[in-house]
C-alpha cells in the first residue's frame, strides 16, 4: 500500500476537542458513541468510485466536502489524561452552536448565536465555577441562584464559554499533514447505517481512524483516536442542517449584570 500522509487525523480531531473542552478542562481534553461501525461488504458487489481511488484522492474528496460544509453535529466521548468528557454539540461555520458538554464539573447546555450566549448548568458546575474567588457562603448563594436557570453571562464570560463553539475553525485548521505514520484503507463499514470507507493512520504510539461516507457527499462521519494524550470517539451528523439558535424565553433567563 502506498505511503500517504493522512490529513483528517489526530491533529484535526485534537484541535476540535481542545476547542470544545478548553473552558471546562484544564488543558486539552473511547467509548462507543452509538455509531454502528460494523464491517460490511457490498450486497450487490457493485464497485464504488472510492474503490479505484488512491488514499490521497479519497482524503482530498473528504477534505473538500468538509471545507464546503456549513454545519455539523458532533457527538461522542473523549478521555484526556484520565478526565472523561461527553459532548453533543451542533455547530456552524459562523460560530453558532446548541448542545451540551458533560465533564467533571458537571454538564452544561449552551446556545450561542453571534456574540449572544446563554448557558444552563447544574449545581456541580456552578459550585466549581464560584469556588474560585468567593467565600464558601458567597459561592453557595450563587449556586442556589444559578442552578437550573438559563444564564446570560457578562461579556467576558460569554467570550470564554463561546470558544466551545469554535469547533469548525479548529477542525479546519487541523487538516495539515501531521506525521510520517503509514495510512491504510481498512475493510468498509457502516456508521449510522451508512456505508463508509475506513482509513487508518498508525504511528508507533497512536492510531487514528476516520470513516468517510460512500453515499452522497463524502462527509466525515466518524473519527477515533487511541494512544498519545487523547483517546476519543466522535461521530458527525446533521451536515449542513441549520443550527437551532432560538434563545430561551426571556422570563427564563437570569442576567447576572442586574444583580448587586
Amino acid at each position: 500500500m502506498k505511503h500517504v500522509k493522512h490529513h483528517i487525523t489526530r491533529r484535526a480531531a485534537t484541535a476540535l476537542l481542545c476547542a470544545v473542552t478548553t473552558v471546562i478542562l484544564t488543558g486539552c481534553g473511547p467509548d462507543g458513541t452509538g455509531a454502528d461501525a460494523k464491517s460490511t461488504a457490498s450486497a450487490t458487489g457493485a464497485k464504488h468510485a472510492f474503490d479505484t481511488m488512491t488514499l490521497e484522492q479519497i482524503d482530498h474528496q473528504a477534505r473538500e466536502a468538509l471545507g464546503n460544509t456549513t454545519s455539523m453535529r458532533f457527538i461522542g466521548k473523549a478521555d484526556s489524561d484520565g478526565r472523561q468528557m461527553e459532548v453533543d454539540l451542533a455547530m456552524d461555520v459562523h460560530g453558532s452552536c446548541n448542545g451540551t458538554v458533560d465533564t467533571s464539573p458537571g454538564a452544561m447546555r449552551i446556545i450561542k448565536k453571534g456574540s449572544l450566549v446563554h448557558v444552563k448548568a447544574g449545581e456541580d458546575f456552578w459550585r466549581a465555577t464560584f469556588s474560585r474567588g468567593m467565600t464558601a457562603e458567597q459561592a453557595e448563594e450563587m449556586v442556589d441562584l444559578f442552578t437550573g436557570r438559563w444564564i446570560k453571562p457578562p461579556r467576558g464570560m460569554s467570550e470564554i464559554l463561546g470558544r466551545m463553539c469554535g469547533g469548525f475553525d479548529a477542525l479546519l485548521e487541523g487538516l495539515d499533514p501531521l506525521s510520517d505514520g503509514s495510512a491504510t484503507r481498512e475493510a468498509d463499514a457502516t456508521v449510522g447505517g451508512r456505508p463508509v470507507a475506513v482509513l487508518t493512520e498508525r504511528t508507533t504510539t497512536e492510531t487514528t481512524t476516520v470513516y468517510i461516507a460512500k453515499e452522497g457527499e463524502p462527509h466525515l462521519l466518524r473519527a477515533t483516536a487511541t494512544g498519545g494524550d487523547v483517546s476519543m470517539d466522535l461521530t458527525f451528523t446533521d451536515h449542513d442542517k441549520p443550527v437551532d439558535t432560538t434563545p430561551p424565553p426571556p422570563d427564563q433567563v437570569l442576567d447576572p449584570t442586574t444583580l448587586r
